[in-house]
């Protein structure tokens, strides 16, 4: 992949147009679409997002919770809504990078069917095993799949997830070979992986650092870039002979295609000066967070790299 998302962070706030449209809107209701049921990490980031922006703004925004087949769901019906500006909702990478390369039943294009707005965050993955594990760090479990192909089991909460895609592209970058263990729930992963059941696990920062601190895991490696500000001392998976490589979760706010130039101005400055106060940051990153933003032509261009490196990795290896 050729962008850098740390590199995108940190956008300065861009100002509303002073058109008319752009001061009258949104004159209604803005529905928002949450592809994930509520209480997980995708609805608290987008109630987060939405609660500031009617602080500055008085927007109302009204959480359409529409889960289902890791997210396609409501991205499906996200993409047949009218483009009037007052439908719009939170992409991911797995159900906007991810999933339409790795299922040919879904039925929108990603870089067709929708409207990209802004950047939000992103987070790695961070890679553990067990805290008394053989493998003192990730170049030895590298060293030990190079030995003896297959041998390393490593967990991911499930088929298609930044998590599971996260080492089949290690394993088509290095031609090495993981076997993978998917689970429907962090809790039973971890008492696999502190049971030795698993050689490691691969799971979002967040959800992982709990364990971490814990003292029942160790740390390995982080899937992004450049060394995570939350754990600067662990290496990336880059940095150990893999360049160029990351894997990451970013959210980001799609609408339907077609919508009004006017009305995507107004909600990425919006987003942008909601993700400027110094709260919202805060809390973000104690999240494991990186904050992006930026402007929608940014978010073009990063989602078409994202779209086809992700359908260039499930081609390599395979994935359906």
């Amino acid at each position: 992949m050729k962008h850098n998302l740390i590199a995108l962070a940190g956008a300065a706030f861009i100002a509303v147009g002073g058109s008319a449209f752009a001061q009258s809107y949104p004159g209604g209701n803005i529905e928002y679409v949450v592809p994930f049921p509520p209480g997980g990490g995708t609805d608290v980031l987008a109630r987060q997002l939405n609660d500031q922006i009617a602080r500055q703004t008085g927007w109302n925004f009204v959480i359409l919770n529409q889960p289902g087949a890791g997210g396609t769901i409501g991205m499906d019906q996200l993409s047949r809504a009218e483009a009037d500006g007052l439908t719009i909702g939170m992409a991911q990478t797995s159900n906007l990078a991810v999933n339409p390369a790795m299922n040919p039943e879904v039925q929108f294009d990603p870089l067709t069917d929708f409207t990209p707005i802004a950047l939000v965050n992103t987070q790695p993955m961070g890679i553990i095993t067990n805290s008394d594990s053989p493998h003192a760090d990730f170049a030895a479990v590298l060293d030990a799949v190079r030995a003896e192909p297959g041998s390393i089991l490593y967990g991911t909460p499930g088929n298609g997830t930044v998590s599971h895609m996260a080492i089949e592209r290690l394993m088509v970058q290095g031609d090495l070979e993981f076997e993978h263990v998917p689970y429907t729930g962090i809790a039973q992963a971890i008492s696999d992986v502190m049971g030795g059941v698993v050689d490691i696990y691969v799971g979002s920062l967040p959800s992982v650092m709990q364990h971490v601190e814990a003292g029942n895991v160790r740390l390995l490696a982080v899937t992004s870039a450049q060394p995570h500000p939350l754990v600067p001392d662990v290496p990336t998976v880059a940095s150990l002979g893999f360049e160029g490589y990351q894997a990451e979760d970013w959210k980001a706010v799609v609408g339907p295609a077609g919508m009004p130039e006017d009305a995507v101005a107004a909600l990425n400055a919006a987003i942008n000066e909601a993700l400027a106060d110094a709260d919202l940051r805060a809390a973000l990153e104690a999240q494991g967070s990186v904050v992006l933003g930026g402007t929608a032509e940014e978010f073009s261009a990063f989602l078409a790299e994202e779209v086809a490196a992700w359908a260039e990795v499930v081609s390599s290896a395979g994935l359906r």
